[in-house]
């Protein structure tokens, strides 16, 4: 995971949801859940069709589904803040 930054991953309204290990530059558009680390809404073992909400404010997440063989969170553009550390 040299090639990887941590993000913190936070909802619209501040709740932190989880911290992230991305690769590459640009927006957050996906997050495939076997790196995603101190997930606090309980997303890592959420079934394929799941849709996440933040438990401070309810607003859904995004959903979860199977991108390029993977399970990945696909996220809701506007729901969450990405801050990288």
């Amino acid at each position: 995971m040299d090639s990887y930054r941590i993000v913190d991953v936070d909802c619209q309204c501040g709740q932190h949801l989880f911290e992230y290990a991305k690769g590459g530059r640009g927006r957050l558009i996906k997050c495939f859940l076997d790196q995603i680390r101190r997930d606090e809404i309980g997303v890592v073992n959420a079934p394929v069709g799941a849709h996440p909400v933040c438990p401070s404010c309810g607003s859904e997440v995004g959903y979860v589904r199977m991108i390029y063989g993977r399970p990945a969170l696909k996220l809701n553009q506007g729901t969450v803040q990405k801050v990288v550390t």
